[in-house]
């Protein structure tokens, strides 16, 4: 895998740009991010948040272009440093407890996505290695999980990242190459693939990461695809949030998604440095703002999860670092 932990979803490629036969009018879309964003959000639009902390490693040994975060029911912190085969796991109140390169024995190669499931297990999406990793609460025991051949031109997955649902039952695997999401029976580990290469309801282009939202429904970012897409819990497709633009409610490069005690939906936007927000059903509720009413401006942003407290957590893979953000406007 290249040390480029996004490389593999050609979100920064010229040459996919120009495969595409989009790069003009990409250039242009992009002139038009800068105006759009320029202007103050309508006030019944705006997502009031305040940008409180953020999480880095030591100059002598910083993160490079971190994809994820994860916080467990203790509030420790752990983040994906991919590009260094490492998670960073960081105390409560914010300091480096621990770098993990090899937990339980097992020898992690550019991981991307995390999660924290109902038992505090930290689920790693292992990508380079093909295969998930579940770590125990106390940091001990790693199992490895890797999926069967489902069928004759099964090739090995790779994983961006993963969901679980909140009665553990079942466990989503994003499997980025081959524009599907994999789904893992936790009781009876039977395996299925949920979807196929294309433009479609159904299909995908490039999923990216995911998130279990209301009612146990699925929602899964579309790198290139520029959409969310959502998964029933009987596992049928059933609708999407977004299309590609760069308006409210429009995604360039949407990636990744988490939702809030309310059963809201946030979509980070790494091209256009925002956080959207939707309703469970995919209306547009509005955009993260500041004070002065324009959108609170992130550096690519990736990975988020909220914290049970209701902080957010965004990975910044262009600034190396984490920001915790309060979804309360600052007191004046």
């Amino acid at each position: 895998m290249p040390s480029n932990p996004t490389a593999n979803v050609g979100c920064a490629s010229a040459h996919h740009l120009r495969h595409c036969g989009v790069l003009t009018h990409t250039l242009l879309l992009l002139f038009c991010c800068t105006t759009l964003l320029a202007h103050p959000i309508p006030t019944e639009k705006r997502i009031p948040a305040t940008r409180r902390s953020t999480l880095t490693a030591p100059d002598k040994d910083p993160m490079h272009m971190p994809t994820d975060v994860a916080v467990d029911s203790k509030l420790r912190v752990f983040v994906a440093d991919g590009a260094n085969d490492r998670i960073l796991q960081f105390a409560p109140d914010g300091h480096l407890e621990q770098t993990l390169t090899d937990p339980g024995n097992q020898k992690l190669n550019r991981p991307i996505g995390l999660a924290i499931d109902s038992s505090d297990q930290l689920w790693i999406a292992d990508t380079a290695n093909h295969r998930l990793l579940v770590l125990s609460p106390d940091g001990l025991k790693a199992t490895p999980i890797t999926a069967p051949k489902l069928d004759e031109s099964s090739a090995p997955p790779d994983p961006t990242d993963i969901a679980i649902t909140p009665d553990g039952r079942r466990t989503y695997i994003v499997d980025n190459k081959h524009h599907r999401i994999l789904i893992r029976d936790n009781q009876t580990f039977k395996w299925t693939a949920l979807g196929e290469p294309g433009k479609a309801l159904g299909q995908f282009q490039y999923p990216f990461m995911i998130t279990v939202g209301p009612e146990n429904y699925v929602y899964v970012t579309e790198a290139v695809g520029a959409r969310v897409q959502l998964i029933s819990p009987a596992g049928r497709l059933a609708g999407q949030l977004g299309q590609w633009g760069v308006e409210l409610g429009h995604f360039y490069r949407p990636k990744g998604i988490a939702a809030d005690p309310t059963g809201r939906i946030f979509v980070s936007d790494s091209t256009l440095g925002v956080i959207q927000v939707f309703s469970p059903r995919g209306t547009t509720e509005g955009v993260l703002t500041s004070n002065d009413g324009r959108p609170l401006r992130f550096q690519h942003p990736m990975g988020m999860c909220f914290d049970k407290t209701g902080r957010l957590y965004v990975t910044e893979l262009k600034a190396n670092r984490v920001a915790i953000v309060s979804l309360k406007p600052e007191k004046k």
